[in-house]
C-alpha cells in the first residue's frame, strides 16, 4: 500500500521523457537562460512567490546558481541547482520536475548504483523502513542515529531544503513517497559506502556500514512490492449493510496524467465508477460507508464534487475564499480549455490583464437527488500521503459534518497555494509547476495546517495489519 502512489507518478512522468542513451549536455549560456526564464515566469505566474521568502534572499541566490554556471549542463545537473532554488519559495505546488529519465533510462540502465535502505519519519525520528543491503545486522524499525557522522536530525534538515513544501511533515511525506535512496542521488549522485550509526529498539547502540546496490536491483525490489497492491479504484461490500470506496486519484484513469491535456480532466469514467458503486450500496441498504482517501495523490474537485454529492447533506463548496492570479502562461493554457463548468472563470481569467487578481465566484455543488442519495454514516480514512485535492475533500467533510475523518493528519495543508499549472523550459524542456491560486478551506479557517482527523489513529508499519481500517471497524461496531 506505501508505494504504488509513487510508481504511478513515476511512470506517467515518463510519458513526455525522449529516451536517451546518454545524457545531453546544454551549454552554460543555454542553462543560464533556462533559469532566468524560470524566475521570470515564476515571479509573473506564481499567485505570490514572495508570499513566504523574501523577493531580496532569492535574488541573492539567483545571483549566486547564475555566478556558478561555467560548464555545460545535463538536466539532472540543472535540476542541482533549479529545484533547491524553487524549493526556497515553500510551496508544494511549485517545484522542478524530476529527472525519471536520467535516473531509469540512463543511470539505471548503466549499472549506477543507490543507498539501499528507505526510510520513513514518525514523531522527529528516522526509522528502517526496508533494509536492501547485504548488512544484515540493519532490521526494518532501527532507528537510524546519524548518516555519514552527521546526526540525522540535522542532516534531514539540510537535506529537506532541497524539496518543496510548506513544512518538513510534508517534505518528509515526499521522501517516504518517493523513496529516500532516488531522491538522494537526484542530489548528491552516486556514493559507494555509507556510514549510520543505528539504534535497536532493544536500545542497543552499534556504528554500521552500507555498500550501494545497483538501482536497477531497487527498483525491481519496489515493483515486486508493489505487484500485490490493490486496484486503483474499487468498491466492495465488507459485510451485508458497511460499504467500502476507495475513489482513486480524481483524475481520468484512462488518461496519461499530464496537466496540460484536456483528456485528463476529462470526469467521464470516474464519475461512472462512482455512480456504479453507490447504486450497490444503496440496492444492499449499506447503512454505513468507509471512504478511504489514503494513498491519495488528488486531482480536480470536478471529480471529487461528484463523490461527496452522493452523501452530502446540504450544498457544499470546495472553500470559502478561492483567489487567483492571471498571467500570460496560465492564459496559454486556459485559452484552450473546453469545459462547460469552467467557462465564465475562463472568460473573467482571459479578460483579466496579466498580473490581476481576482475573487473567484464561490459555486456550491448541490447533493444528488434524493433518490440517489446514500443516506448512511460516512467514516473518511486519511494519512500523510493524502495530498491535494484529496486533503481538501477530507476538509469539506470535515467542515460541513458530512462524516468522520480517521488516521493521520495531512501534510498537505488546506488552507494553501492550489491549482497548478505547468510550463517547460526553453531548452533544458523540464517543466516547472506553479499555483495560480489562493485557498481558504471551507470553514474559513486561514491557519496553515493539514486536516487534523477527528480520531487520530496512526498505521504502524511494522505489521502487516492495517490499525486505521480496523480501528474504523470498531468505531462503527460500538467498541
Amino acid at each position: 500500500m506505501k508505494k504504488l502512489f509513487i510508481i504511478l507518478i513515476i511512470i506517467s512522468s515518463l510519458s513526455t521523457i525522449v529516451f536517451a542513451q546518454s545524457p545531453k549536455k546544454y551549454s552554460a549560456q543555454e542553462v543560464k537562460d533556462d533559469l532566468e526564464y524560470m524566475y521570470e515566469t515564476l515571479e509573473k505566474s506564481n499567485y505570490d512567490l514572495y508570499a513566504l521568502i523574501k523577493k531580496e534572499e532569492m535574488d541573492s541566490v539567483y545571483q549566486a546558481i547564475n555566478s556558478s554556471i561555467n560548464d555545460s549542463l545535463t538536466v539532472l545537473e540543472s535540476y542541482r541547482l533549479f529545484q533547491p532554488f524553487v524549493a526556497k519559495v515553500g510551496m508544494s505546488h511549485c517545484n522542478v520536475s524530476k529527472p525519471w529519465g536520467e535516473y531509469l533510462n540512463i543511470y539505471s540502465k548503466q549499472g549506477g548504483t543507490v543507498f539501499p535502505l528507505d526510510l520513513y519519519f514518525s514523531k522527529g525520528k528516522v526509522y528502517v523502513e526496508d533494509n536492501f543491503s547485504t548488512n544484515k545486522s540493519i532490521s526494518k524499525s532501527d532507528e537510524i542515529l546519524s548518516f555519514n557522522g552527521i546526526p540525522i536530525d540535522q542532516y534531514m534538515k539540510e537535506f529537506c531544503k532541497n524539496l518543496s513544501g510548506p513544512s518538513d511533515y510534508y517534505k518528509e511525506s515526499i521522501i517516504e513517497r518517493y523513496g529516500f535512496p532516488r531522491i538522494y542521488w537526484m542530489f548528491y549522485g552516486e556514493c559507494e559506502e555509507f556510514k549510520l550509526k543505528i539504534k535497536k529498539n532493544t536500545g542497543i547502540i552499534s556504528s554500521q556500514s552500507v555498500n550501494t546496490m545497483p538501482a536497477k536491483k531497487y527498483e525491481e525490489n519496489i515493483e515486486a512490492e508493489t505487484s500485490e497492491e490493490k486496484p486503483t479504484r474499487e468498491f466492495h461490500m465488507i459485510n451485508n449493510t458497511l460499504a467500502y470506496l476507495r475513489p482513486g486519484k480524481f483524475l481520468n484513469d484512462n488518461g496519461n496524467d499530464d496537466l496540460q491535456d484536456q483528456n485528463t480532466f476529462d470526469n467521464s469514467e470516474f464519475c461512472q465508477f462512482i455512480d456504479s458503486a453507490f447504486l450497490e450500496f444503496n440496492k444492499n441498504k449499506s447503512k454505513n460507508l468507509i471512504l478511504d482517501l489514503r494513498d491519495n495523490m488528488g486531482g480536480d474537485n470536478s471529480f471529487s464534487d461528484y463523490m461527496i454529492a452522493y452523501f452530502a447533506t446540504k450544498a457544499f463548496s470546495i472553500s470559502s475564499r478561492f483567489s487567483m492570479k492571471t498571467s500570460q502562461m496560465t492564459k496559454s493554457f486556459w485559452k484552450d480549455l473546453d469545459i462547460p463548468q469552467y467557462q465564465d472563470l475562463k472568460e473573467q481569467m482571459m479578460s483579466l490583464e496579466n498580473g490581476s487578481y481576482f475573487d473567484t465566484k464561490i459555486t456550491h455543488t448541490d447533493p444528488h437527488a434524493e433518490s440517489k442519495r446514500f443516506k448512511g454514516k460516512v467514516y473518511v480514512l486519511i494519512n500523510r500521503y493524502s495530498y491535494s485535492n484529496t486533503a481538501m475533500v477530507a476538509a469539506i467533510i470535515q467542515d460541513y459534518k458530512f462524516g468522520k475523518i480517521i488516521g493521520e493528519e495531512t501534510a498537505d495543508e488546506v488552507t494553501s497555494y492550489v491549482a497548478m499549472h505547468i510550463f517547460k523550459l526553453p531548452n533544458t524542456r523540464s517543466s516547472v509547476a506553479y499555483p495560480k491560486g489562493f485557498a481558504v478551506r471551507p470553514n474559513g479557517d486561514t491557519t496553515p495546517r493539514g486536516v487534523v482527523p477527528d480520531h487520530i489513529v496512526y498505521d504502524d508499519l511494522l505489521t502487516d495489519q492495517d490499525e486505521v481500517l480496523e480501528y474504523t471497524l470498531k468505531l462503527i461496531e460500538g467498541k
